[in-house]
């Protein structure tokens, strides 16, 4: 079979080259007859993930595999293997892969040809060697693999005359010259006997082709001895020879003579004059001569087009009327027609990338069918992409063509597959496409970083794979929990040797503690880190889908099991347990029936599954009845040690409780049911949707719920998309679904919306409660939008209407509703009828809302209101309610913020008495005597000296902090310092702590300088910025009375090697760094 498949191929190859015994084609019609026949590769175009990325030298990342080193286990190709990989290459793109060939023939080269590889074989790649079918290389590299390729002919026998035919057709088509005719043809005479006319027309063409009328010129002298008639195919070469020399006089000249000799001036005539003339740059006479002569077929119009593009200056109209002339069969489909597609392969290589894109926006869009829904609809152009790449076009130019096929409906897709070449071919560049693919409305998302996260991880270290999260959600781009558990954290490896700082530099990426703490934690726990994770459980209140962490869990207690550790094991599970997210569910239950299942040691040993209960009962852990039930059979099943098994059982009675219930998909291993829709976490139910709307099922309940959790979780865009999707299916809107709507209109700010939803969610069900956060989230959007009495009313009909709880849980949104009435109130023209007491409107609200409930007085609350004057510019104002407010509830409100205020106006900074204009640095010093005296009088006069302090620092006055730092009667509150400089650390006020630590230099009594230093590199690790880090170590090295402490220099090689920085000899000397 397989040497038929062979030989049909060479039949067709030999056919399009016009080399069939006893045949000959006309010249016009013999480089473009294969392109003529429509695309119909015999094996399917597979998607772009698949696909070989080019057409010389490019390979598949198969074929690249195979190319690899052979190891022992795995057999060397062969050439029937190569063969076989050339021919399917040919049959799906019409092209030959030029590495396809270099590889057989090599293989050709170190031994003798299998049996079933000969002569027609050899032909095959003789012929193929034009630019029609290996676009991608040079004139140069074609006639040297065609070399090559003849001396391997020469091995298995003598050439034959048609091969002497097919070697003058690759000169012609290549146009290359042919140095010494009279020797190949004493070559040929001497197997094959005196040339006769048709090899003597083929060495008139190789004349013509190349522009050698000299050589031409010898041929035609040698003709007439032999009183060889001159056909119109010799007349055609001898016009092309003259045209390409550049003796357009001479070719008129052959016209002339074929008249002359009454042969017509055909089409193929025509067309080849055409060509005479755009390549000699007579632009207007092609174009009259196209409006004048007609029935051109399609191979001389594609031959046509060619001389065209070949020319210096290309006209685009002149490529608009040869495209139109194609007939409309030739340029239906779903990619690009063969024959052009290999010229525009030719011209990309050739560096005319402008060409390329002028001549595929001629070309019309594909027609798809709407019905047909497996169709390829991003084929068009793929392949011409992937060469783009190969010869190195620049970005802008790919992605300008892209852009261009989008616009033109030709492949919607364009971009994305430019982005994924991109991702494989050139990482550097892939942020940049994926960039503009953000900008043309395609939602990115995670799975496209993949590739640049190892990409960045290779070339920049963990700090390149932080740098690229922030990256992703300056994109829009949320890192989802596959991303983070797959790609980020096993090559966080430096970073997460302190699992609380790895969070913290996750979260200054853009990664929510919400997100990263679950697969950190997971992380941990497979490098059996229990101490770690114990330590970040106790740090963040994060609630966690504990179902995630059950095979980490298992594994972990077989760790735990084989060192004993069974105590620091349940205080893990304790942990976890009090984060769960699902009370009801039975966690524990469900891990120790994991922990103990088939196949596992722990079900072998129930000695030790009796340990691990007695710990977790210890630690008053419960689990549900089927969860004891289940436990206690596999008890009984291990031992029959009856002591055991009643001790067991006794156990398993105290920790039973039959409030809880195992999981659905833990019951459903035990004979329970597939889980439901309300019991799916929003990735399952992602999935869920995709598999019910490929299976055309209702998908609505679904829909219901994963809008709703995205809206919770703040996914926005994703809870826009759904919201479009329930209503095109008219999806029956529920109470808690259309809050979930309101709630979506809050958050994107858009009021009118979000007005219309609450109308609409009150008018369905009257009797529905919406949730008070949602309340005070949609009064603060109508402040915002100045409606205050509407927000007003809508707070207070709430009141009356059901019981307001308030308290901490609305705190951050009545906040935020404070803030906007404050912000609304400073930005408010003032009357000129306004009466000599002002009101502060923030105050007046607070009144109210801490009158229906909604909150108590809080100094996070009471901000708002001392925030309202300064934002005004009523310095006099901020400091009486500060002092008012101080008194009343025993609160200082923007306590730092206003100490930092006054130093600097008392100092006279002349940027902060522009925004203050009646103050003067006298008053100013007053009203510091006044708020520090208040400051004081609340929280004492240690504390008040330590805000003291760190506002000093934070206004650059070092003189007047040094001066209070020496002075032995001023006395500080230690912990509250250390407090506020952490915190200080933490939102990176980096200027601040080092005026603090130069301040307090020497003093013992004080804070420590050095714990200064060890917050700032804690924030600069932080920030992944060591370039500030090394300065800071510079600074300090430098100064003689300071000795850097071991910890501070082992947390700087940290930070250099997880940016793969090379550490300075000074400070490897001083780590004990090799």
């Amino acid at each position: 079979m397989q040497r038929a498949r062979l030989l049909q191929s060479v039949w067709l190859c030999r056919q399009r080259l016009g080399q069939l015994p006893g045949r000959s084609a006309s010249f016009a019609s013999l480089p473009f007859s294969y392109a003529t026949k429509p695309a119909t590769p015999l094996l399917p175009l597979q998607p772009l993930q698949l696909r070989s990325l080019g057409t010389g030298g490019v390979l598949s990342a198969a074929e690249r595999r195979s190319r690899r080193p052979a190891s022992a286990e795995k057999p060397k190709a062969s050439v029937a293997d190569v063969w076989s990989q050339l021919e399917t290459y040919y049959r799906q793109h019409d092209l030959i892969n030029f590495d396809h060939c270099q590889r057989l023939l090599e293989l050709l080269q170190q031994s003798a040809p299998p049996p079933g590889f000969g002569i027609e074989e050899v032909h095959f790649l003789l012929g193929s060697c034009v630019p029609e079918l290996l676009p991608a290389q040079s004139s140069q590299a074609r006639l040297q693999l065609f070399q090559s390729l003849w001396a391997q002919l020469i091995k298995l026998g003598q050439p034959t005359l048609a091969h002497y035919h097919t070697k003058l057709q690759v000169l012609r088509q290549n146009r290359l010259p042919l140095h010494d005719y009279r020797s190949l043809l004493a070559e040929i005479a001497v197997y094959h006997g005196a040339a006769d006319s048709s090899l003597y027309g083929a060495l008139l063409d190789v004349a013509g082709a190349a522009g050698n009328m000299r050589m031409a010129t010898e041929i035609l002298s040698e003709m007439r001895e032999r009183s060889f008639a001159l056909t119109e195919h010799n007349f055609h070469a001898l016009l092309l020879g003259h045209a390409r020399s550049g003796d357009l006089p001479g070719a008129e000249s052959v016209l002339a003579s074929m008249r002359a000799a009454g042969i017509q001036l055909g089409s193929s005539t025509q067309a080849l004059w055409f060509e005479a003339l755009v390549e000699n740059g007579q632009v207007a006479q092609a174009k009259e001569l196209l409006q004048v002569e007609q029935g051109f077929t399609a191979p001389q119009l594609l031959q046509m087009l060619r001389g065209l593009l070949a020319s210096k200056d290309v006209d685009t109209e002149l490529i608009q009327l040869l495209v139109k002339e194609l007939p409309r069969e030739f340029l239906t489909g779903l990619d690009l027609p063969p024959a052009i597609r290999s010229l525009c392969i030719q011209l990309v290589h050739q560096g005319r990338t402008e060409v390329v894109i002028q001549l595929v926006g001629a070309l019309p869009a594909p027609k798809f069918e709407l019905q047909n829904q497996n169709q390829n609809v991003d084929e068009y152009g793929a392949l011409l992409l992937q060469e783009f790449f190969r010869a190195h076009v620049p970005l802008d130019q790919t992605l300008q063509f892209a852009g261009q096929l989008v616009q033109r409906n030709q492949n919607v897709r364009a971009l994305h597959l430019v982005a994924e070449l991109a991702l494989r071919r050139l990482p550097s560049s892939a942020l940049h496409c994926l960039e503009v693919l953000s900008a043309a409305g395609e939602q990115l998302r995670p799975h496209y970083f993949w590739p640049l996260i190892l990409h960045h991880y290779r070339r920049e270290g963990e700090s390149g794979m932080l740098r690229l999260l922030a990256e992703m959600q300056r994109l829009r781009v949320e890192c989802d929990e596959e991303t983070l558990r797959h790609y980020l954290l096993p090559h966080l490896r430096q970073t997460l040797t302190q699992p609380l700082e790895a969070v913290k530099a996750l979260e200054a990426a853009g990664v929510k503690p919400s997100h990263t703490l679950c697969p950190v934690v997971s992380h941990l726990l497979q490098q059996h880190q229990m101490t770690e994770v114990l330590d970040l459980l106790e740090r963040y209140p994060t609630r966690l889908d504990l179902s995630t962490l059950l095979q980490p869990l298992a594994s972990l207690a077989v760790n735990a099991r084989a060192t004993k550790r069974f105590e620091v094991f349940a205080k893990v599970i304790q942990a976890l347990q009090q984060k769960a997210l699902q009370r009801a569910d039975d966690f524990v239950g469900s891990l120790l029936l994991q922990m103990s299942g088939p196949q596992t040691r722990l079900r072998q040993d129930p000695a030790a599954l009796r340990r691990f209960l007695h710990e977790l009962r210890r630690l008053e852990l419960q689990i549900s009845p089927a969860a004891s039930e289940a436990l206690l059979s596999v008890v009984r099943h291990a031992t029959d040690d009856a002591d055991l098994v009643q001790e067991v059982a006794k156990t398993l009675q105290k920790m039973k409780n039959p409030q809880l219930a195992l999981p659905a998909d833990t019951a459903s291993l035990h004979g329970g049911f597939i889980k439901h829709p309300r019991d799916m976490s929003i990735d399952e139910l992602e999935c869920h949707l995709v598999e019910l709307e490929s299976k055309q099922l209702n998908p609505r309940g679904v829909l219901r719920r994963l809008l709703q959790l995205s809206v919770r979780s703040g996914r926005l865009e994703r809870a826009q998309q759904l919201l479009a999707k329930c209503q095109a299916l008219k999806v029956q809107t529920s109470a808690g679904m259309m809050a979930s709507i309101l709630d979506l209109h809050i958050k994107l700010r858009d009021l009118p919306r979000a007005q219309e939803s609450l109308e609409r969610l009150s008018s369905t069900y009257p009797a529905f409660q919406i949730d008070e956060h949602k309340v005070i989230d949609y009064a603060a959007l109508l402040v915002q939008g100045q409606q205050l009495e509407a927000a007003k009313h809508l707070l207070q009909r709430r009141a009356e209407q059901h019981k307001v709880v308030g308290g901490d849980y609305v705190m951050k949104n009545v906040w935020q509703l404070l803030t906007n009435v404050g912000q609304l109130a400073a930005a408010a023209p003032r009357g000129d009828g306004e009466s000599s007491k002002p009101l502060n409107q923030t105050r007046e609200w607070l009144d109210f809302l801490r009158g229906l409930g909604y909150c108590q007085s809080h100094n996070a609350l009471l901000g708002p209101v001392v925030r309202e004057w300064l934002l005004k510019g009523d310095l006099d104002a901020a400091v009486a309610e500060f002092q008012r407010l101080a008194n009343t509830h025993k609160h200082t409100p923007l306590q730092f913020e206003l100490l930092s205020l006054l130093v600097r106006l008392g100092n006279g900074d002349e940027q902060e008495m522009a925004r203050f204009p009646g103050v003067s640095a006298e008053s100013a010093q007053q009203h510091l005597a006044a708020v520090t005296a208040t400051v004081s009088r609340v929280h004492g006069a240690a504390n008040m000296n330590s805000a003291l302090l760190l506002a000093l620092a934070e206004s650059g006055k070092e003189t007047q902090l040094r001066r209070l730092i020496i002075n032995p009667e001023f006395r500080i509150n230690h912990e509250l310092l250390v407090k506020n400089c952490e915190h200080l650390g933490q939102e990176g006020a980096v200027r601040t702590l080092l005026r603090l630590a130069r301040g307090v230099r020497g003093v013992q009594r004080t804070i420590d300088e050095q714990k200064i230093y060890d917050l700032l590199l804690a924030q600069f690790c932080r920030s992944n910025d060591y370039e500030a880090a090394l300065d800071l170590f510079e600074r300090l090295e430098g100064d003689d009375e300071l000795k850097v402490s071991h910890e501070f220099l082992r947390n700087l090689v940290q930070l250099l090697q997880v940016n793969q920085v090379e550490v300075p000899s000074a400070v490897a000397l001083r780590a004990h760094v090799r």
